[in-house]
């Protein structure tokens, strides 16, 4: 384990492109998120069209994302996403175009949305798998880790410029900031030279024949298959937290508006700086796998401790442990998947993942609600984090 020279990755110019790119895009798409959310509520001050607008983002992402994996493994993934980045512009385009002209509708914000979620189908799995060519296995662990680190620094900087500039300069101006930083994650793809990746196998087929292909050969490797289930479990039963924290805010906690602002940023901050951390090591494959249970102690044990505390201050301590233990259990998952994987089957595999991760998520919402609408939010999220124990647990005792 050799501190630091895992940011070594960044001297390849082709990801230090690549990464600072999608960086600046990601502070926009975060910052379009919560500026959606704050127009759709003035709009219509209605809890439900907020949660009509979370439908929308995710469920055609949930559809579409096999197909998505798809399109990575059959053509060249670098095209894959500047097409999709590309129409991301257009897409935040015209919502800007419509909110500075005074024509914006609630229906637009969430058929937008939709759109959006729908282009993330093919944007997402194209965009992990395409890491693979930029960086080699090499790199790729301690690359998975900055794109995580910056995926969750952006999650922390993009609403807290999102709501500066909503009150000084209004909607459509924060509309426009997102379009614009598309423009720069396009220059970095343009600039880029990646070497292509191998074709899809002919033997594979077309379509469903293809996906199924993709399946089989993830079950043919059990140590693939075996982590697909693991974090489908824990993305269903823990990861839905964020969704409760207003309720741990307000009814539990009994806090205001800014201090749940700071326990939202609590776990991004602990999951950029264990992102962070994890970047700057070089450790092996081997590392990984013993980091990843011990990982998800971590965020299990955290996030029952949140669910069971009633002092403020140990609740945004519990919430950085559970960002930092979060953080570090995905990467660990999705670096030894990677890792285990051909890369002709690389984008179907991420599809997979990207399936359980947020997938389940969205599944997993309901039977936490259910369970905190009749027993109270501590003890559904209480429940998840045994859930999350158990499922580690018995990870444990079937490895080999």
């Amino acid at each position: 384990m050799r501190l630091l020279e895992g940011y070594d990755v960044l001297r390849l110019r082709d990801y230090r492109l690549f990464w600072l790119g999608q960086w600046v895009s990601l502070v926009g798409t975060w910052m379009q998120g919560v500026t959606q959310a704050w127009l759709l509520t003035r709009l219509t001050n209605s809890p439900m069209m907020l949660g009509l607008l979370g439908a929308a983002s995710s469920a055609p992402l949930l559809i579409l994302v096999l197909l998505g994996g798809l399109v990575s493994d059959r053509f060249d993934r670098r095209r894959v996403v500047i097409a999709t980045q590309f129409l991301s512009l257009i897409q935040a385009s015209v919502l800007t175009v419509l909110t500075l002209g005074g024509w914006i509708e609630p229906w637009h914000i969430i058929a937008l949305a939709g759109v959006l979620g729908a282009i993330n189908a093919f944007d997402i799995p194209a965009r992990q798998a395409f890491v693979m060519q930029l960086v080699g296995r090499e790199h790729l662990p301690n690359a998975i880790a900055l794109n995580s680190t910056g995926f969750n620094a952006a999650r922390v900087v993009g609403p807290a410029i999102g709501g500066l500039l909503v009150a000084a300069v209004g909607e459509g101006l924060c509309f426009l900031l997102n379009a614009l930083s598309y423009v720069a994650v396009l220059i970095s793809l343009f600039l880029i030279h990646a070497r292509s990746a191998p074709a899809l196998p002919e033997e594979d087929g077309k379509g469903a024949s293809a996906l199924r292909a993709g399946w089989a050969y993830a079950r043919r490797r059990p140590e693939v298959g075996r982590i697909l289930s693991l974090v489908g479990v824990v993305s269903a039963v823990a990861v839905p937290y964020r969704t409760f924290l207003p309720a741990m805010a307000r009814n539990v906690l009994e806090v205001g508006a800014w201090r749940y602002g700071l326990l939202m940023a609590a776990a991004g901050v602990g999951a950029g700086s264990g992102g962070l951390v994890l970047a700057g090591l070089k450790i092996s494959r081997g590392v990984y796998r013993r980091l990843l249970p011990v990982s998800l102690l971590i965020f299990s044990v955290a996030l029952g401790g949140f669910a069971l505390t009633r002092e403020y201050y140990f609740a945004i301590l519990l919430l950085t442990i559970v960002g930092i233990g979060g953080i570090l259990y995905f990467n660990c998952s999705n670096t030894l998947i990677q890792l285990s994987v051909d890369d002709t089957y690389r984008g179907r595999v991420m599809s997979f993942y990207t399936l359980m991760h947020q997938g389940t998520a969205t599944f997993g919402s309901l039977a936490i609600g259910v369970i905190a609408d009749r027993y109270g939010t501590p003890t559904g999220l209480l429940a998840g984090a045994a859930v999350c124990l158990l499922a580690g647990a018995v990870w444990v005792a079937t490895s080999k």
